[in-house]
């Protein structure tokens, strides 16, 4: 059973409970500061799906604004932390205290399933209604996806061949060179969505994808190790991935790159709530306050380097203003469709990888 069914099927069992028991907690971030600390122990437990190092110095950050507070982080690739999550909030074995999952459509679930409690942060009206679900989640991060290489694999000349578009992977040379994933998330799905966008079938589309994999890339189950192993020099470049990894291992001093043909896609990636029954509830709503703050969108951009969503902040990151950085137009996912398509669109995947190879 795939683990969309899985969510699903837990959920309808839920339907006939009544929903938790609301409780106030005040919403002034310095009472919750000070009762995080004084009941809680100062402790946060952060479940995500993003790479770990830059969302560690992301949380140093928060910690620095607030002493005494403490994020615990535990990763986990999309759809194995939504089962861990779900089996433990099932099980009242609650761990954490919030979630952070790339896949709009699981985190809509989540909610609708009282799994997330309602908590409107200060910033509500400045983060684009395409990046909340309700008062429930909130993306503070604009995913845009991108072609990340290796500086020193590839020459000017197959860059500018990568850059003319997506279908720019299906030159003879990029035989055996490049990394694919086969992850089931929501940044997998994202590029996937858009290949199979019927209005983009004459491009792209079901065929194009087996020509990919005809292509020989290696294939990768956690999409950061696949990232990994393009610093490393072991695969010239990455077929697709998130941008924002790339330009912290750019930061820090990789031999990395990006390409980003038009358009490309974009959308609500990175969407948090707070766990129903979180054990630190006033811990985990001062940092979902904070991390969709100003204070939140700098650290975003200046230790993880994406995009932020919340509007009137302007993109400061360095890796933005460099000449070879690319300026592509975004393609907005559709999630009415991504929602109706995500199980089998995922299933496709999976057979023309194993098909195609």
């Amino acid at each position: 059973m795939s683990t969309r069914n899985l969510l699903i099927s837990a959920i309808l069992l839920l339907y006939p409970l009544a929903a938790p028991a609301a409780q106030s907690y005040p919403v002034d971030d310095a009472q919750l500061y000070a009762n995080a600390k004084s009941h809680e122990d100062g402790k946060i437990v952060w479940y995500l799906n993003q790479p770990l190092e830059p969302l560690r110095l992301v949380a140093n950050e928060f910690e620095r604004q607030y002493p005494g507070m403490k994020v615990e982080l535990q990763r986990a690739v999309g759809g194995q932390l939504l089962q861990k999550f779900v089996r433990e909030s099932d099980a009242k074995q609650n761990i954490a205290d919030l979630v952070q999952i790339s896949d709009p459509v699981m985190m809509r679930d989540l909610a609708q399933g009282n799994y997330l409690a309602h908590w409107k942060v200060p910033t509500h009206d400045r983060i684009p209604a395409g990046y909340r679900i309700g008062d429930q989640a909130y993306s503070a991060i604009i995913t845009d996806m991108a072609i990340p290489y290796n500086a020193n694999k590839l020459t000017p000349e197959e860059v500018a061949i990568l850059q003319k578009g997506w279908d720019g992977v299906l030159d003879p040379r990029f035989k055996g060179r490049f990394a694919v994933s086969s992850s089931r998330s929501g940044i997998g799905y994202a590029g996937l969505s858009m290949f199979l966008d019927p209005a983009l079938k004459d491009r792209y589309g079901e065929k194009f994808l087996a020509k990919v994999i005809q292509q020989k890339p290696a294939v990768y189950s956690d999409g950061a190790m696949a990232l990994d192993r393009v610093v490393a020099g072991e695969q010239d470049f990455f077929f697709w991935f998130t941008e924002g990894p790339s330009v912290t291992k750019w930061m820090q001093g990789a031999p990395l790159r990006w390409i980003e043909p038009s358009p490309r896609p974009a959308y609500p990636n990175a969407l948090q709530g707070i766990s129903a029954a979180a054990p630190h509830p006033n811990g985990a709503r001062l940092f979902q306050d904070w991390l969709t703050s100003d204070a939140g969108a700098k650290a975003l951009q200046d230790k993880y380097g994406v995009r932020t969503s919340l509007e009137g902040v302007p993109d400061t990151r360095k890796a933005a203003q460099q000449p070879w950085s690319p300026k592509p137009k975004d393609y907005h996912i559709d999630l009415q469709r991504w929602a109706k398509n995500y199980s089998a669109t995922q299933n496709l995947w999976a057979k023309i990888l194993k098909e195609n190879r």
